[in-house]
């Protein structure tokens, strides 16, 4: 039997190198997945993953300045605490998805989630911007918003 030299020994090589070269190319294209932080829906879905996760710092990130003044009382170290306490059942933050459009209010936009299974059973949050980024000014199951 011969022994491989080395010309019949690169061909497995380069198919190495084409599998790390794919790999490499898959996971710089993932890098850009996730909702999209500059549209209202894509602020409320990346607020809904993160409660569903309990990520309460991340979904803390997502609250205007002023939601979250007026619920820790001015003192916003205590959000993620805040959130969790509140939101101990994180179960009804898994598969909430947007129904239909944003619709532009004087203050920002209404967004709409339901249940993925139930999507009569909507409930809003409102998107503001603040300081150049959208964040949230309201969310469901969150403090009550005025009408």
């Amino acid at each position: 039997m011969p022994v491989p030299t080395a010309p019949t020994a690169r061909p497995a090589l380069l198919r190495r190198a084409a599998v790390l070269c794919l790999t490499g190319a898959a996971a710089v294209g993932l890098v850009g997945c996730g909702p999209d932080l500059e549209t209202p829906e894509g602020v409320v879905e990346a607020f809904a993953d993160a409660m569903a996760e309990r990520d309460w710092e991340g979904a803390c990130g997502l609250l205007s300045h002023d939601y979250v003044h007026r619920t820790t009382d001015g003192n916003s170290r205590y959000c993620a605490l805040y959130l969790e306490r509140r939101h101990e059942d994180v179960s009804g933050w898994d598969g909430l998805e947007v129904q239909g459009d944003p619709v532009r209010m004087e203050q920002g936009w209404e967004v709409v989630v339901a249940p993925a299974d139930d999507p009569g059973r909507g409930e809003r949050a409102v998107v503001v911007e603040e300081s150049g980024r959208l964040v949230l000014l309201g969310y469901p199951g969150g403090e009550p918003l005025d009408p």
